[in-house]
């Protein structure tokens, strides 16, 4: 039987309520969401003054915080925040308000939660009436159809009036900036210095309200040194939002700042991972999380912290996967981010012997295994290894992609001359071409295969000079970058092509010392100077062990340079107050210690989880009984692959909230005959408690919801999932366990030597 709800909670709820275990009663919309309890998270904005007419003050604060959390863009915290809201007092209409502004991205949620609010009208302030207006308007029922340009004009307009009838009211001028940004590609903002001037007087009153995210984001695409000092202040504005201290990083980076870059993306990181560990959270369930890290271990890249770009890459790769969130076939999870960054790294910084090992096994991914070939074959040439070079490209070759390849034929190569005169060679944008669009995927392929034709024909000292330059022709029309494709046209001997390229190197510190390199090689010692001064004012930071950076060592020498060659780091004093970056938390994620609970066996023996996790790794399946269809097709699913998982020696234990009396009937769904043992153990938790403990429980609606944990016996939870649908893919779970598990030792790069 579900809690007794307030009448006015009765009146919201649809009339379709799922009724389904693990379901919201309340419909569709509370599925999705936050379902635990919120807490306090110190550091969400504790510069936000937003009263709303609860009488209960566990409600302002819990509200306070969801305002907070929407400034700094974390809007699952912000729906849990609101929710909590909700359940201290249902009769807040301001709850279902928050609940509504907290999925802006998604409004089919946001409309949902809306009308909640619509029945607890009467019972608000005229100016909570007047807050929970602008998004009935804004979502009104039926208005799909209208011009959406409009309904965003119109709903800044309405903050606008909030405004004006309030002109004292920080936060209605705080989410009127908001919003005009937020509508930026279907109303274009017109002045930006208008919407900076209000600002202005946002800060003016309130010196630390997290508006500055606001501003970083207003000028980052034309002028982010307007949002400097906001880029000084935005994460100290809401320390425990890790997005607050991203964004400054978008400012710094703009600004040629990478180490002031670095800081702020590490603090996110950092916030964030605290977070995850503290609430049972997976990486990639937080958004913007794989973002900030790849471009950290870009940002480490720029200022030449290999060590800490591969640190970082490797502890991506690390990250537990699930397949609704973090995969390989998406390109911007921890899984695809950390084989690429880490890739990158290796290739940039010349570590070819860490190269060569983590590209070594396959990945079975052909977008993955075609960049994996196409370094392997790298590291080879690097090294003179024809035969693994040769293996390489005989591996790309055969990697499968869904589009026919286009062959490259070498005798056909010839160098296109400008002519423009040639009408021949200009496209028609009328004409609609035959010829379908590459595929990414068979794009890389072609390029990968164009690069290591070419340098293996380097390596073939009987090839004509002449077939060799056509090969090295044919790389420009890939993505092989100018400084790599310098290197090889210096193998050739070809220092003219070679030093013309360096007019169109990156501007970095690897760009800047590989065109010192090249120039000096070319013969062109002054130019080779003056860029080896700029290397020197970027290579502050740089890992000192770095193949480069001992030819640097030499080099020095050779340009007569006396001391230690790079620069000193920057001294710098516009970026902010800070605190002790190791004060906000792991740089890496790391899984969180496991909750403990306690059970009965189907004989009534009381046993804890670590009776089984402390023996060997143990993956729970917390069900909600026999009668749950959903529950029943995953217990089916885990007993068809029970085999698999003793073989690879993981325990499968499954926990019921039936008693003990009742959960022996999931034998008759397992079809079992009488004498038959079950596949795997199966536990009793009817007093709810082992469910709370593993937070598979909806504290807002008291229900109970699936989940699926694996815990070693070191008692580390390495993977879980909990939802209102149960787990039901085994294979997923086994393969994933046992990459996991296997991911004890530490990996040791040169970079670290």
């Amino acid at each position: 039987m579900r809690p007794f709800l307030p009448l006015a909670l009765l009146l919201a709820l649809p009339l379709h309520a799922d009724e389904l275990p693990g379901h919201s009663a309340h419909g569709e919309a509370f599925n999705e969401g936050p379902r635990q309890a919120a807490v306090l998270i110190p550091g969400c904005g504790d510069a936000v003054k937003f009263p709303i007419s609860s009488k209960k003050p566990d409600a302002q604060t819990f509200f306070t915080q969801g305002v907070g959390q929407l400034h700094g863009f974390w809007y699952y915290e912000a729906e849990r925040s609101f929710r909590q809201v909700a359940a201290i007092d249902p009769d807040c209409a301001m709850a279902y308000w928050g609940m509504s502004m907290a999925n802006v991205n998604n409004e089919k949620r946001a409309r949902a939660f809306i009308k909640k609010a619509t029945p607890l009208k009467a019972k608000a302030t005229p100016r909570e009436q007047k807050w929970i207006t602008v998004l009935e308007t804004l979502y009104r029922e039926g208005d799909d159809k209208r011009d959406k340009k409009q309904r965003s004009l119109d709903c800044i307009k309405d903050f606008e009036t909030l405004v004006q009838d309030d002109p004292k009211d920080i936060e209605a001028k705080a989410f009127l900036v908001w919003r005009i940004w937020f509508s930026r590609t279907e109303a274009p903002i017109s002045s930006n210095q208008a919407v900076d001037a209000l600002l202005d007087q946002i800060f003016a009153a309130v010196p630390n309200h997290p508006a500055h995210h606001y501003r970083i984001h207003l000028w980052d695409q034309s002028k982010p040194i307007l949002a400097l000092k906001s880029g000084a202040q935005c994460g100290q504005a809401a320390p425990g939002i890790a997005h607050m201290w991203h964004m400054p990083g978008h400012t710094f980076s703009k600004l040629k700042r990478p180490d002031d870059a670095a800081w702020q993306q590490e603090a996110s990181t950092r916030v964030d991972h605290a977070y995850m560990i503290r609430q049972f959270v997976l990486p990639d369930q937080i958004h913007n999380y794989a973002h900030n890290e790849e471009w950290l271990i870009r940002t480490y890249n720029d200022l030449g912290r290999a060590k800490d770009a591969i640190g970082l890459a490797h502890s991506l790769i690390g990250n537990p996967r699930h397949p609704s969130y973090n995969t390989l076939d998406k390109q911007t999870t921890s899984a695809s981010y950390g084989r690429t960054r880490l890739i990158e790294t290796l290739i940039k910084w010349e570590l070819w012997d860490d190269l060569k090992t983590f590209t070594s096994p396959p990945v079975g991914h052909p977008a993955h295994d075609i960049t994996r070939l196409r370094a392997q074959g790298l590291a080879a040439y690097h090294q003179n290894d024809t035969k693994l070079l040769a293996e390489s490209l005989k591996a790309l070759e055969a990697v499968k992609t869904d589009q026919k390849l286009v062959n490259i034929d070498t005798s056909k190569l010839k160098p296109k001359k400008a002519d423009s005169s040639d009408k021949s060679e200009k496209s028609d944008p009328k004409k609609k071409s035959d010829k379908p669009a590459e595929k990414p995927e068979v794009k890389a392929k072609n390029n990968a295969l164009t690069e290591l034709k070419a340098i293996t024909a380097l390596l073939d000292s009987k090839l004509p000079k002449t077939d060799k330059t056509k090969l090295l022709d044919a790389i420009k029309d890939t993505d092989v970058p100018k400084d790599r494709l310098a290197r090889y046209w210096l193998k050739l001997d070809d220092k003219t092509k070679a030093a013309d390229l360096t007019k169109n190197f990156t501007q970095d510190l690897v760009g800047l010392a590989t065109k010192t390199e090249v120039l000096l090689a070319c013969g062109k010692t002054d130019e080779a100077k003056k860029a080896f001064e700029e290397t020197r004012k970027q290579a502050f930071a740089m890992d000192r062990n770095l193949p480069i950076a001992k030819r640097f060592d030499a080099l020095a020498k050779t340009f007569a340079i006396s001391g230690d060659w790079p620069a000193p780091a920057p001294k710098r004093t516009d970026s902010g107050i800070r605190p002790p970056i190791e004060s906000l938390g792991p740089v890496h994620w790391h899984a969180p210690d496991a909750p403990t609970f306690e059970a009965l066996t189907l004989d009534n023996k009381p046993v804890k989880s670590t009776d089984y996790s402390s023996k060997k790794p143990t993956l729970f399946m917390f069900y909600l009984g026999h009668e749950c269809g959903h529950c029943v097709e995953q217990i089916q699913a885990f007993s068809k692959a029970a085999a698999d998982f003793d073989k690879a020696g993981i325990q499968l234990v499954a926990v019921t909230l039936e008693p003990t009396q009742v959960a022996g009937k999931i034998r008759e769904k397992l079809a079992l005959k009488k004498d038959q043992p079950l596949p795997f153990p199966i536990l009793c938790d009817s007093s709810l408690e082992a469910f709370k403990k593993v937070r598979a429980y909806d504290d807002f609606e008291k229900e109970t919801l699936h989940a699926t944990l694996l815990i070693d016996p070191s008692n580390k939870l390495r993977w879980l999932d909990i939802s209102w649908q149960p787990f039901t893919d085994a294979k997923f779970a086994l393969e994933e366990s046992k990459r996991l598990l296997q991911l004890n030792t530490p990996v040791i790069t040169q970079a670290s030597e």
